[in-house]
């Protein structure tokens, strides 16, 4: 006949035989699941840390110019061929802005060219990075120069509406010099975080964006 209070003993030694190793196991998946997310996030603070050291270029005088702090954008409502133009709209891509004046003239469409060739460039990487334009009027790009970049986003507005981004953006570089033509630079999180200046090599442009794709996985 068994003996219910073997029976029992033996079940309790087994479970406590067995929960320490099943613990250790999901506290080694927990970890591992932090890591993933935690570790490229590190990687890219330590990154940027060294940047700011640098004097806000990254690596060289040549690079972009690193806005710091990073200035959150706040929410924005603008229009564009597929729909929206808002915060959802650049949050989770690594996004290139340009916000030119006027009539687009042959630096306006230079950038553009950069933009596009630079993106380009990161082969596999590409899908990280989107390229918006924001416009003035409807006419400011014509169709020709839109049709010659696919998959450019051509964001507009009424004045109120595109002053929502444009005060945002002007008032995150308020510390640094004057800069026309720039190109800015906005993180996955919806953080603008660099500016390009309209003289700067694409080559150099490229770097910064390949280091930040290369020590963050987010985007």
């Amino acid at each position: 006949m068994t003996d219910p209070l073997a029976s029992s003993t033996n079940t309790t030694a087994d479970t406590d035989a067995i929960d320490p190793v099943a613990r250790r196991a999901s506290r080694i998946k927990l970890i591992a699941i932090i890591a993933i997310f935690a570790v490229p996030l590190i990687l890219a603070s330590i990154y940027l840390q060294l940047v700011r050291i640098s004097g806000g270029q990254l690596g060289v005088t040549s690079r972009g110019q690193l806005i710091q702090p990073a200035v959150p954008l706040t929410d924005f409502s603008l229009q564009q061929q597929e729909g929206q133009f808002n915060l959802d709209t650049v949050r989770g891509s690594w996004t290139m802005l340009y916000m030119p004046e006027g009539r687009c003239t042959d630096a306006c469409r230079l950038n553009l060219y950069h933009m596009r060739q630079v993106r380009l460039a990161l082969n596999h990487r590409m899908d990280r990075v989107q390229r918006a334009v924001l416009v003035e009027s409807p006419d400011q790009l014509d169709a020709q120069l839109i049709a010659e970049h696919v998959g450019l986003m051509v964001a507009q507005g009424s004045t109120e509406e595109q002053a929502t981004l444009r005060n945002q953006i002007h008032a995150a570089e308020a510390a640094m010099d004057n800069l026309q033509d720039a190109i800015y630079l906005i993180d996955p999180f919806g953080n603008v975080m660099l500016r390009f200046p309209p003289n700067l090599a694409p080559k150099s442009m490229l770097k910064d964006i390949k280091h930040l794709l290369k020590v963050s996985r987010i985007g």
